[in-house]
């Protein structure tokens, strides 16, 4: 065989092998396997000026709809990560991949599950975790914890569910903090960021176990997961 027939047969050789290889990659029956935090799009670096709208039912609807299309794309992301979670848990666990499993340690990290080896379980506790706050509620909540966009820790850092860090430095130190207290209210690059941050916070931690107790039962029961549904469960973020 003269040299160019075999460069031939190698190239045709390498382009058989490539697309085998291009196949089996679109035919794997995992879906791929989704960014736990993915980038901003639709970013809001900053809150409308809400003073200068004189109207109170204009500035109510301009909230809403400033907000609303934020926190609906942070939900479907959060639906995008449960599909993917529901997906692994039709695989017996012993036949997970190395890099299902690292993504599932992963996600469990990201929701503050602490467990020290990743487990059927821990797949369990995630779907319990992993799922959407009603957009009601979520408006709801930073209506009222914002004073409709006009308090100083929204307009100066997109802080529109009053939400606390304990870091030095990481936030605002609120004027009527008491004393003895360290917390600071948080500040956010975005609006997307403290929206993100907020359902995070009710998916994580501790204090709202109820709200997602509740809420799997709702999805349980096959019926719908409302804001009203879920408001008396939030008694500890604010008794309003």
């Amino acid at each position: 065989m003269d040299i160019s027939k075999q460069k031939k047969s190698i190239f045709v050789a390498g382009l058989v092998l490539l697309m085998l290889v291009i196949y089996l990659i679109s035919t794997r029956e995992d879906p791929a396997l989704p960014n736990i935090e993915p980038s901003f799009s639709n970013k809001i670096s900053k809150l409308p000026d809400f003073s200068e709208i004189a109207d109170v039912r204009e500035k109510k609807e301009t909230f809403f709809n400033t907000l609303y299309p934020a926190i609906e794309q942070e939900n479907q992301h959060v639906l995008k990560v449960r599909a993917a979670l529901e997906d692994l848990q039709t695989v017996p666990f012993e036949a997970l991949e190395e890099d299902q499993l690292e993504w599932i340690s992963n996600t469990a990290e990201y929701f503050r599950i602490k467990d020290e080896e990743v487990s059927k379980d821990t797949l369990d506790e995630l779907l319990e975790r992993v799922d959407i706050i009603p957009p009601s509620l979520a408006l709801t909540q930073a209506a009222i914890e914002s004073g409709w966009g006009s308090s100083r820790f929204s307009r100066q850092g997109n802080n529109i569910f009053g939400q606390w860090c304990f870091t030095k430095g990481c936030g605002m130190v609120p004027s009527s903090r008491d004393a003895g207290k360290d917390h600071e209210v948080a500040e956010f690059s975005s609006v997307n960021a403290a929206i993100r941050a907020y359902i995070r916070n009710l998916n994580s931690g501790s204090a709202y176990a109820q709200l997602r107790d509740k809420r799997a039962q709702l999805r349980s029961a096959d019926k719908d997961i409302t804001g009203i549904s879920l408001a008396q469960t939030l008694i500890n973020y604010s008794e309003e």
